[in-house]
């Protein structure tokens, strides 16, 4: 994920096409890299003229896994990736959250996944921060993987009083580790529900395509809160501000990652960018159109698409969505 400026302006264009947009550069299939709106997952084509690396000044801001299979489609059911390092004692790891709630694992050579932890199907999020994996669950409550893989909690783990919404999202910002918090108007899918339908073949086939998905199954979000890690005393405190400095953040389902708001089309501070649609089924159907932004200050919910400056913020001048 990266913040990329277009220099020079580009003939014709507007005073804001210098202006850095959010994009996500990937290597493809054939070993070339591609550019990508973050969230929608949508391929970006450059057009009419031609394009160097060296018209963009090109600031990394994260890096995400995506799992593929060998006929090169992403594979399902997977919602988020983090790769373990290898060492002397341990193979490559891949660590997902998987099937709506399941954590897992798997080591370069295995025949299978291995769930880590076959007792609690509900976890949200996991992000490398400070050298550590760290991991949610929907009521907010956070736990360390160590190298081992194995959980290293406190006797009291930061969670959510009450559970809070719906959908946790971790993002790592200035050093510091945050949890956003999505109230939803509805009640999202959980293992059980998936389980249910791939054991039914008519169902199954409903959801592996993506067709007849109810409101019941997709939730919109209608408020949003942010707690940032208190490390000393272990809590999770509300923040907000998303930092002094002036910062966003951003939620897709890969991974989350913040941007330094001064650097980016529109220039809103203490927002959040994300999709409704952000689950393994939804996000095949994504579109630049659902993308949408919170306001931290007055709880607002806007479309992107309806902001005049911020419309194009995943979009580079000159280029256009690939659908």
């Amino acid at each position: 994920m990266c913040c990329a400026e277009f220099q020079p302006p580009i003939p014709n264009g507007d005073s804001t096409s210098h202006a850095g947009r959010l994009i996500k550069i990937e290597e493809s299939n054939r070993g070339k890299l591609q550019l990508l709106n973050p969230i929608s997952n949508l391929k970006l084509r450059y057009s009419p003229i031609q394009l160097s690396l060296a018209d963009f000044r090109v600031v990394q801001l994260s890096t995400s896994f995506r799992l593929r299979l060998r006929t090169g489609f992403t594979a399902f059911e997977v919602n988020k990736v983090v790769l373990f390092p290898p060492s002397a004692q341990q193979r490559v790891t891949v660590v997902a959250i998987f099937q709506e709630g399941r954590l897992g694992y798997w080591r370069n050579g295995d025949e299978s996944w291995t769930l880590l932890d076959d007792k609690n199907f509900d976890y949200d999020d996991i992000v490398p921060h400070r050298g550590q994996f760290y991991v949610v669950d929907r009521l907010g409550k956070l736990s360390r993987i160590d190298s081992s893989l194995g959980f290293v909690e406190s006797h009291s783990p930061p969670q959510i009083p009450d559970g809070g919404g719906g959908q946790k999202n971790l993002v790592e910002s200035g050093g510091d580790l945050y949890l956003v918090d999505r109230y939803l108007d509805g009640r999202r899918r959980n293992w059980k529900d998936v389980e249910d339908a791939l054991n039914n073949s008519f169902h199954a086939i409903r959801y592996l395509v993506g067709t007849g998905r109810s409101r019941k199954w997709n939730p919109r979000a209608v408020d949003f809160k942010v707690y940032k890690l208190d490390e000393e005393i272990g809590k999770w405190v509300e923040v907000k501000s998303l930092g002094g400095d002036g910062t966003v953040f951003v939620l897709t389902t890969e991974c989350c990652f913040s941007a330094p708001a001064a650097q980016i089309a529109g220039g809103r501070r203490d927002c959040i960018y994300y999709s409704d649609d952000d689950d393994y089924v939804a996000r095949t159907m994504l579109t630049t159109e659902s993308i949408r932004v919170f306001q931290l200050e007055d709880g607002s919910i806007q479309e992107v698409k309806s902001l005049p400056r911020e419309s194009n913020i995943f979009l580079p001048p000159g280029f256009r969505t690939e659908f």
